[in-house]
């Protein structure tokens, strides 16, 4: 894929994610975002008082969700979690072409 063309959804991406649901309860708004080309990284602000974690979602400035992340992890409710997502955005290959 053209590497313009694969930037320009990286910058979508940055521009749209806004908010983090940690376990379907807590929201969390984005501290900063960052992209560099088609590299995105999104920073959650930092979150208190959660023992577990079984979900986080990021979602877009809709609501709609970009990404989702499900599992089992025990924390001590006196940890300040923050969250951070990598993106790398890639083209990919088509067979018989």
């Amino acid at each position: 894929m053209n590497i313009a063309y694969l930037t320009r959804v990286a910058r979508d991406l940055y521009m749209r994610a806004s908010t983090i649901v940690v376990n379907s309860e807590h929201t969390v708004p984005v501290k900063s975002a960052h992209q560099d080309g088609s590299n995105v990284v999104i920073v959650a602000e930092p979150i208190r008082g959660v023992t577990q974690i079984t979900s986080l979602r990021l979602l877009d400035e809709q609501g709609g969700l970009i990404t989702e992340k499900t599992g089992s992890i025990d924390v001590t409710d006196r940890q300040a979690l923050e969250f951070t997502f990598r993106f790398e955005v890639k083209g990919g290959t088509i067979d018989g072409v």
